[in-house]
This record gives structure tokens, C-alpha cells and sequence, in this order.
């Protein structure tokens, strides 16, 4: 077969006019220009373009970025406002930086498996493959557009950091805490944690209103869709968290119930939500007061070690679920098999002691 002749362009390039899947508005098709600078590459061009229109393979010069826009309107408009917003900040943080100025047609598998494999070395495994669903989310949608003709994310792997083991607190950590929470200025945000085991969303939404004589109600919550800004839902994060839960006698010792505000119990200067950055610092100034620099209790300890508490008390699996607002019973009997499991290794202690 004769090689392929190309003419030049005004620039000195080769050049070829090729046949698209597009048509003018006469009828006629559409032709584009492929270009190179030599003829052998013009050819590799030329048969990949050939390859691609024979599997009804639009060319498009679509960036990731691009795509990705079209991708959250037009595939994901439907979803809630935090899930458009999950999805906006992994592809904005992790995604974009690496491949979204790239073509479409340019990403190779190895570009986008490259992306995760760093990701590993430095997130939380669930992170690493919500980044890779959504990777292949959008590179299945533009190959179902005929934008690909196949999808280059199909068979990623996704690895990362084990997620680290949640506990309840020691006793002497517990003692501790509600110690230092006496004499913080933040005490009060820390003992409602501590003793009614709330998500710190559902403690920021609290009001006055919701404290009632022998228990607190739960029907609201505090978000931070865009990592900073606080957004005030007038629902909890699940039907399972609408709940009332009793005030246990110890707390009293900690909150002052009888002067609480009437608004919420821990706005920010201005009355309203706190936002992201001073919740956090006002947390950190809180547990490392009490604990110290190095502890590793985070405020959803707290959570566990409030229904660690109910479980020490008596209460059966289907009340704690209830109390704690777990949507998924799995949930609490986890946190029950964690403290089954540091009864056992009491009683061995205390055996190994006997005699």
C-alpha cells in the first residue's frame, strides 16, 4: 500500500482533512484538520482517529475540568447540596491538580492509578476510593458520550491508611476530662458531648430551647458543606437521630442547666454557628488541656465512650441504638463487641492476680 501524502500548511506542518460524526446545518459533514509536525506522526494520528470513528468515537477536545462541570450538572443535579459539595472538594483537592487540564482523550489508565497510589501514602483508604469512583463516574459517562472509546478508570485499585480504631475513654482519661471541663471556658461544649453522646454537629445546633427538665431533644444538626462556612439544617443527619435523651444526674454537676441561653448554647462571636476553624481550635484547646499533647481522643470518642457508658449501666443493644442515634444496629454492636472484649481482658488481669 503507497504511503499517505500530506500537504503543508501555512506553518510548515502536515497536514490532513478528515471526516467527523458532526454535520453542518446544509447536510453536509463536517471535516476537521489533523496536524504534525512530521509524517510518520501524522499517520499514527491518522489511524488512531480512523480506530476511533469506526467505534462511533466523537473527536473532542473536552478537558477533565470541562467534563467534570457537565458531569455535576447533568449526571449528579439531583443529589443532596453536602453530596454535591463531597464531590466538588475531592475532585477540586485530589483530581484537578493532576489531570484536569489534560484532554479526556489524553488520560491513560496508569495517569489516574499514578493519582491514587499517592493518595495512599497520605489519606484514608475511604477517601482514596471516593476519589476513585468518581473518577470512574465520569470517564464511564464520557465514553457512554462517545467521548472515549473506552473507559481508561475501569479497573483502578484504590489502597490507603487503615482508618484509625475508635475506644472509649479510661477511667482516669474520663476523670480527667471532667475535671478540666469545670474550669474551661469551653466546658460545657465538652461535657455535652461527654454525657449525652452527640455527633458535633448536633451540639452546635442545640439551643436552650431544646433542654428540657429531664432531657435534651435532638431534631437539628450543624454542617460544614464547604469545609468552613456552618449551615444550620433543621434536621439531624438520619431519621434515627430525631430523639430525646435523658439527662443523667452527673451532668448536672458539669452544666449548669438552670442558665442556659436561649438561643444556641455554643454560637460563635457574631450568635450564630460557629464556623470550621474556631469549633476545631476551641476542641483542640479543650482535649489537650485535659488530656494532653499527645492524646489521640477526638470528639467522636466521646460518642463511643458515651455508649460504653449506657452499656456499663445495663442497657440493652436497641436502647443505646436508640440513644445514641445509630441508623445502622451494626453500628452499636460494634462498639458492644469492643467492650465485651476489655471486660474479658479485665477479668484476665484480675485472675492472673488471684491467689
Amino acid at each position: 500500500m503507497p504511503k499517505q501524502r500530506y500537504e503543508k500548511d501555512e506553518k510548515g506542518l502536515y497536514y490532513v482533512c478528515v471526516p467527523t460524526n458532526e454535520f453542518r446545518k446544509d447536510g453536509y459533514r463536517k471535516y476537521k484538520r489533523l496536524r504534525a509536525k512530521t509524517q510518520p506522526e501524522l499517520d499514527k494520528k491518522l489511524q488512531a482517529y480512523n480506530d476511533n470513528l469506526k467505534v462511533g468515537v466523537v473527536s473532542d477536545k473536552t478537558t477533565v475540568d470541562a467534563w467534570f462541570k457537565r458531569w455535576l450538572r447533568d449526571y449528579k443535579g439531583g443529589v443532596a447540596e453536602n453530596t454535591r459539595k463531597f464531590y466538588e472538594n475531592l475532585y477540586r483537592t485530589h483530581i484537578s491538580p493532576v489531570i484536569g487540564p489534560a484532554k479526556l482523550t489524553d488520560v491513560r489508565e496508569i495517569d489516574a492509578q499514578g493519582l491514587l497510589n499517592r493518595m495512599a501514602q497520605t489519606h484514608a483508604e475511604s477517601t482514596v476510593k471516593s476519589v476513585r469512583k468518581i473518577l470512574f463516574s465520569l470517564f464511564d459517562t464520557a465514553r457512554k458520550n462517545k467521548l472515549l472509546p473506552f473507559n481508561p478508570c475501569a479497573d483502578l485499585t484504590a489502597t490507603g491508611r487503615r482508618p484509625q480504631e475508635r475506644r472509649a475513654l479510661t477511667e482516669q482519661e474520663r476523670r480527667a476530662f471532667l475535671k478540666y471541663c469545670k474550669t474551661s471556658p469551653h466546658g460545657d461544649f465538652g461535657a455535652f458531648l461527654y454525657f449525652f453522646g452527640l455527633r458535633r454537629g448536633e451540639a452546635l445546633a442545640l439551643t436552650g430551647a431544646d433542654v428540657k427538665s429531664d432531657c435534651i431533644v435532638i431534631n437539628k444538626q450543624v454542617t460544614y458543606p464547604d469545609n468552613n462556612a456552618p449551615v444550620l439544617k433543621l434536621t439531624p443527619k438520619t431519621d434515627a437521630g430525631f430523639r430525646e435523651i435523658p439527662i443523667p444526674d452527673k451532668a448536672r454537676k458539669y452544666i449548669d442547666f438552670k442558665n442556659l441561653p436561649d438561643g444556641l448554647l455554643f454560637p460563635g462571636d457574631d450568635g450564630k454557628p460557629l464556623t470550621y476553624s474556631p469549633m476545631i481550635d476551641r476542641w483542640n484547646a479543650l482535649i489537650t488541656g485535659a488530656l494532653g499533647d499527645d492524646t489521640d481522643v477526638t470528639m467522636h470518642y466521646l460518642r463511643h465512650n458515651y455508649c460504653t457508658m449506657l452499656f456499663e449501666a445495663g442497657l440493652d443493644l436497641m436502647a443505646v441504638k436508640t440513644l445514641a442515634g445509630h441508623n445502622d444496629i451494626k453500628t452499636t454492636l460494634e462498639i458492644y463487641t469492643h467492650y465485651t472484649e476489655s471486660l474479658k481482658k479485665h477479668a484476665d488481669e484480675k485472675i492472673h492476680k488471684i491467689g
